[in-house]
Order: C-alpha cells, then sequence, then structure tokens
C-alpha cells in the first residue's frame, strides 16, 4: 500500500502540473477497491463518490442522480461499478471533475473476462479501457509506469472582464451585444462542457447590471443548470450568494425563471438568457424567440442537457425564419482543464459524444442498397457505430449514452439501414415488442399492469382498449434518421418500405410508431401508411408536444383492431376537441379533425359495441375520463334517452355537468362536495360501473390473429 501511496501523489502532482485529468481504472475486489480509493481521496478537497458502498465521511451520489449535479465541481471522482454501472452518469459525472483531479473507475476482475453472460456495452467499454488513455491499476499486479510529465501555459487573463481565455473573452462581448446592439439579433452560444460557458453569461449578466437598470431573465431546465452562472454574476458584482434563484444590485436583478413561468405569465424583461438550451422543448424555444427582443440561447455541444449539435441544426431554420441576423459563436478552448485532456479524451470517445455521420463530398455512389445490420456487428466496428450515432444526434437531438447501451444490450432491438457505398445514409431502430399472454394483456388493459417495455404494445391495450394489440407480435419504430445531404429524396419512406417487407417475413402483426405532433412529421408517416389511433392528452417532456401514436397493420386481425382503434379515435377526439385538445396548435388540430370527420362520415356513428367495449374497460377502472370522453358521451346520452322520466339524482348530475356540459373539474369538485379532483373522476368511474352492471367487452378472437 505504501507504493501505491507514492504512486498516486507522484499521478496527482503530475495531472496538477499540467492542469489535466486522468481516467485510473481500479481492477480488483470491492475491498481492495475502497483502499484504492482512499490513497485518492485524501489528497482532495472535494472528492464524490458515485454508486454504493460510500464512505461515510466523502459526498456521495446515486447514479440515477448525477445529472443533478452538472455545473458542479469535485477534484475527485470514485465511480464504483461493482454493483451497477451507469453510463449516463458517467458521462455526466466526468465533467465535474477539475483540471489536476482523477476520476478512479472501480471495477470487479470479471469486467475484463470476456464471457457470454458480459453485457455487449460493456465489453466494448473493456475494450476502450484497455486501448489508451486510461492508467490500469490491478489487484495483486505491479503498479504500472506514470504517464510523461508535462506542463500547462500561463493563463491568459483580460483585465477588463477577467476572462481566461480570448474565446471566453468575445463571448462575454458578443453577450453584452444582444443589449447593448439592436434589436432582434438573438445569440447562439455553443461550447463543450469545461469551457466556460455559464461563467462568461454570467460575467456579461454582472457587468450589464452595474452599467445599467436592467432586469435580467435566465431561463433554463433546471434551476441546479445554471448554478454556474448566478455564482460567477454574484462574485462578479461583490455580493452574497446563497444559492438561490436571485441576485439584486442597485436597481437591477437577475432572476431564475422556469421556461413554462416565462411563456405562461409573459414575464417583461430587458434581457433574456436561456441556458442548456437543447434540454428545452423547441416548440417552447420558438415562443421565446417570439416573446423576448433581446435573447441568449446557450447549449452544451457534447453534454448530457441535451444535444447541442441537434439544437443548433434544427433550431437554425426557427432563427433563419424570425430572427435573420441571429449570430453563432462556439468555444473550443477548455478552461477548467488544459487541452487534449486525457479523460476527456476517452470519455468522448466511449460515450460517442464527437460521433459524426459519414461526409459524402467525396462519395460518387448513388445505389441505396437497405440491409438489416446485427446490432453485435457494431462491437467490432466503430466507424459504422459513430456513422450511425451520427445520425441519431442530429435527427433527434435528445439523444444520450444510454441509446448506445439499448442499441447494443437490448436483443429486442434491430437495426436497418440505407447505404451508399461505405456511408450509411439512413437508419432505423426497431424495437420487436407484444406476445403477453392473455391474461397479462387483459390486466395491461383495465391498468391492472405496466410491465416494463413494449410501449407500442401496451399503449394499443392500456389506451385504446384492445388486449390484442400486446398479446399479437408488432415493432416499435424508436428511431428514423436520413443523412441531411439525403433528405428529401424518398430514402426514408423506401427505409420504412423495407422495414414493412421485413416485418412480414417474421410475420409480425403490425408496426407502429409514436412522434411528437409536428406537421411535417404527421405528414411524413401518413404516406408512410401509417394511421393516427391515439393523440396523448399530455405534452411529451423531450419535444413539448403531444405525442401521436399511429399504426401500420399487417396480419387480417390487427387490420380489423385497428380499423376499430381509428373509429374510437376519430369519435373521442371529435369530443377531445372541447377540453383535451382546445389549445393545440390550429392547423395541427384542423388535420387531425378533419380527419376525424372523414372516418365519421365513412361510419355514421361509432358502433354500440365499441361504446360498450370502451366503457365497459372503464367501468372495471381501465383507461380514463380523457382517452374514452367521447364514447362516455354518447353512452350517457343513450343512457339518458333510453331511461323512463323521472327524478334525477345528484350522481346523475354529476354525469352530466362532467361529460355533457364540460364543466372544469375544478367546478365539479366544488360544487358536489368533493375534496379533490381524484374523488370527483372515482365518482365518475363508479356511476359509470353502477350503470353498466355487465361490464361487456368485445372478444378478441384469438382464431383470427397470427399464431404466436
Amino acid at each position: 500500500m505504501f507504493d501505491l501511496i507514492c504512486f498516486s501523489t507522484a499521478l496527482i502532482d503530475s495531472a496538477q502540473l499540467a492542469n489535466i485529468r486522468y481516467l485510473i481504472v481500479a481492477e480488483g475486489d470491492e475491498l481492495w477497491g475502497r483502499e484504492t480509493a482512499r490513497c485518492f481521496i485524501d489528497r482532495y478537497n472535494h472528492p464524490l463518490w458515485a454508486g454504493d458502498s460510500a464512505p461515510e465521511h466523502i459526498d456521495s451520489v446515486t447514479f440515477k442522480k448525477a445529472k443533478q449535479l452538472l455545473g458542479q465541481e469535485c477534484g475527485c471522482l470514485i465511480y464504483n461499478a461493482h454493483h451497477a454501472f451507469d453510463a449516463e452518469a458517467l458521462g455526466a459525472l466526468s465533467g465535474t471533475v477539475t483540471g489536476g483531479g482523477v476520476l478512479l473507475l472501480l471495477v470487479p476482475p470479471d469486467w475484463f473476462q470476456r464471457t457470454e453472460a458480459q453485457r455487449p456495452f460493456i465489453r466494448r467499454m473493456t475494450r476502450l479501457l484497455s486501448l489508451y488513455d486510461t492508467i490500469h491499476l490491478r489487484q495483486d499486479h505491479p503498479l504500472p509506469d506514470l504517464p510523461a510529465t508535462t506542463t500547462t501555459p500561463d493563463r491568459y487573463e483580460d483585465p477588463e472582464f477577467g476572462c481566461l481565455t480570448p474565446e471566453q473573452y468575445e463571448a462575454v462581448v458578443s453577450i453584452r451585444r444582444v443589449v447593448t446592439g439592436h434589436r432582434k439579433r438573438p445569440l447562439v452560444l455553443t461550447a463543450d462542457r469545461g469551457r466556460g460557458k455559464s461563467s462568461a453569461l454570467g460575467i456579461a449578466a454582472a457587468s450589464l447590471m452595474t452599467e445599467r437598470t436592467i432586469r435580467i431573465g435566465v431561463t433554463a431546465p433546471a434551476f441546479a443548470n445554471v448554478v454556474t452562472l448566478f455564482s460567477h454574476a454574484a462574485r462578479r458584482l461583490g455580493v452574497d450568494y446563497d444559492r438561490q434563484g436571485a441576485l439584486i444590485f442597485g436597481d437591477s436583478e437577475l432572476r431564475f425563471l422556469a421556461p413554462d413561468a416565462l411563456l405562461a405569465e409573459k414575464i417583461p424583461l430587458d434581457f433574456l438568457i436561456v441556458d442548456e438550451a437543447a434540454a428545452i422543448p423547441a416548440p417552447m424555444l420558438n415562443q421565446l424567440l417570439r416573446q423576448y427582443n433581446r435573447i441568449a440561447f446557450a447549449s452544451t455541444v457534447h453534454g448530457y442537457e441535451g444535444t447541442g449539435r441537434g439544437f443548433a441544426i434544427k433550431f437554425r431554420q426557427q432563427l433563419d425564419a424570425v430572427s435573420p441576423q441571429w449570430r453563432q459563436l462556439r468555444i473550443s478552448q477548455p478552461i477548467r482543464w488544459a487541452e487534449n485532456d486525457p479523460l476527456e479524451r476517452w470519455v468522448f470517445r466511449a460515450l460517442l459524444l464527437d460521433a459524426e455521420y459519414a461526409s459524402l463530398a467525396s462519395a460518387h455512389c448513388d445505389v441505396i442498397k437497405y440491409r438489416c445490420v446485427p446490432t453485435e456487428s457494431l462491437l467490432g466496428d466503430e466507424q459504422l457505430l459513430s456513422q450511425l450515432f451520427g445520425l441519431l444526434v442530429n435527427a433527434h437531438y435528445q439523444t444520450s449514452p444510454a441509446d448506445i447501451v439499448q442499441l447494443l444490450d437490448d436483443e429486442s432491438v434491430r437495426l436497418v439501414v440505407a447505404e451508399s457505398g461505405i456511408n450509411i445514409v439512413a437508419c432505423c431502430l426497431l424495437s420487436l415488442e407484444g406476445e403477453f399472454s392473455p391474461d397479462l394483456a387483459r390486466q395491461v388493459m383495465l391498468g391492472q399492469r405496466r410491465p416494463k417495455g413494449h410501449l407500442l404494445a401496451q399503449s394499443v391495450a392500456a389506451h385504446i382498449g384492445f388486449e390484442l394489440g400486446a398479446i399479437q407480435r408488432c415493432a416499435r419504430v424508436m428511431r428514423i434518421a436520413v443523412h441531411p445531404d439525403k433528405q428529401q429524396q424518398g430514402i426514408g419512406l423506401s427505409l420504412l418500405q423495407y422495414c414493412r417487407d421485413w416485418a412480414n417475413s417474421q410475420n409480425l402483426d403490425y408496426l407502429g410508431t409514436s412522434f411528437g405532433l409536428v406537421s411535417e412529421l404527421y405528414d411524413f408517416w401518413l404516406k408512410a401508411g401509417y394511421t393516427p389511433v391515439r393523440l396523448g392528452v399530455s405534452k411529451d417532456a423531450s419535444s413539448g408536444a403531444h405525442s401521436l401514436l399511429t399504426v401500420l397493420p399487417l396480419s387480417p386481425s390487427a387490420t380489423s383492431w385497428s380499423t376499430q382503434a381509428v373509429q374510437l379515435f376519430a369519435s373521442n377526439f371529435q369530443a377531445q376537441r372541447v377540453e383535451q385538445f382546445s389549445d393545440l396548435d390550429t392547423p395541427l388540430f384542423s388535420q387531425l379533425y378533419r380527419l376525424a370527420l372523414q372516418v365519421g362520415s365513412r361510419n355514421t356513428t361509432t358502433s354500440d359495441s365499441l361504446v360498450e367495449h370502451q366503457v365497459g374497460i372503464y367501468a372495471n377502472g381501465g383507461l380514463g375520463y380523457d382517452l374514452a370522453v367521447g364514447c362516455l358521451e354518447k353512452w350517457l346520452s343513450d343512457y339518458l334517452a333510453a331511461s323512463q322520466q323521472g327524478e334525477l339524482d345528484s350522481s346523475d348530475y354529476l354525469a352530466i355537468a362532467k361529460l355533457l356540459q364540460r364543466q372544469e373539474w375544478s367546478k365539479v369538485v366544488a360544487d358536489y362536495g368533493f375534496a379533490s379532483r381524484k374523488m370527483a373522476e372515482k365518482a365518475l368511474r363508479d356511476y359509470v360501473s353502477q350503470h353498466t352492471p355487465h361490464h361487456h367487452f368485445m372478444s378478441d378472437s384469438k382464431d383470427n390473429r397470427r399464431s404466436i
């Protein structure tokens, strides 16, 4: 142990001299790993332990809460991988380690032993850990050689703002210019972590507050994302900072405001800073852009707050339309550690943070070929994996390392690609789902069970009421991406046609997908033959849009229930327009409403058996008021028409008030003496249950479905 103490001391001295960070792998049993960690922990003022078995005397964080530490700093991070490994947590926490620090990865010996039980993602990790940029300590093995010692050049510092690099100084000047220059010229500031982006925002805000009376708003997905911004502003202003969301300096104010509050209350501001913009839904960003004349957007490029590259690409179109004189600035030079940092290089490589789609500039092959790629083949082909992930990042700016783990480890995932020569020009990720037992499918339909995964199959059963959708075999289109140079050429539709042919060859019953409802996606999936069967009542947290579920039936029995599902969608949507979707974007609402009317014209009324089916499920505890409101309205109207004339009681009035008059839940709660909305909803369900005594469901014919 004395030798290890001397080794760790020399290694830390080397890291601090060069202002770099080392990744150290400690391979051995957990007790030895803890003893090894102690040699490093004792040299740092702010060590952090991630994972289980943390010593009592140091701060610790679970993997699930790792993102809460984004923007914070530590000198030494101990990541205990003996009990579990979380790629998201490793990526998020690696950025908290400051220059001169170390990340010590504690792993069991069997990590480096190739076994059938070892997860593919871990196999890839161990291969990368064995290649470069890491220091490997092994229990009962000699210590490795120390890395070559280097020094870092003296740091730049400007006398005006105290910036630490020329790029940071330029960023501060550009942020200030949003306020001091012409209106409607927003700034988009991007940087990798550790480049001083948040501190530049804080410095610029403080300098403006000292020069003028100004009200600056700061918004981000969470206040934790802007702690660094506020602390730098407070330091610059010379005021105490208690980690609260407001700073007052004379008549000026810097205040944190949640994105939804900004939009709902239309709070007047002289300047708005949007930090970690890639993690805020695009519709919200668009509204903020139109609402405020002076605004700066900032985002981490290769981060875990949302992928800044996808954000910059997709948001550019809105900026061009609303504020064509917008400006963009990128900070490249690190501040918290030196350039060519070993830990950063390894994390970027392992978690594909710098993955790029193929460059097609020199490619002359226009022949597009489609094929299914076994995901295990990706383990030995980093170029293919990088191309693939680069496409996904470009198309979906919420892509994260968890997607790599799922791609490599999930046996239900299938990868389909379109290739031009050696380059991937489009890709589609499918998830095989369904094959529930009839009993489990029935329990899912009635809201009694929610097994992990199978999002498409479970949605058909639980949100529409067709248990056969969970019994049958299906595939969900998880992601689809087309190379930006190959878009609008029909490749995406051809890729989906290949997926359809493949699904038929596998005897699947149907395909389906769910996506944030925007016009271009809606049009694309309709062209591909997918039909809407459900619109989510709540907006999706990542897209900021309602999620539309669409299906493409393949087997006769799936065609039968999907046709009925479309009828139910049309009937319920015509009723949902009053409450659930009254604030839906009018052009999008119009498209769906016209579709509902067309379906309704072909089916004058939703059949009594379909209404009875959904109402029966509702009466038995499944579905919900928002999902079945159209059928519930028709049921109550028919019930009242058929019932004998007589006195109605308060329970009848409750149902009439909600289902026919569509009164707000708050009014129903107040008028009928309920303590909460939950109790009022229960009373409505009980009322329906009492007046549908047979609880009849339509029978799913097992003879009509494909054998599974």
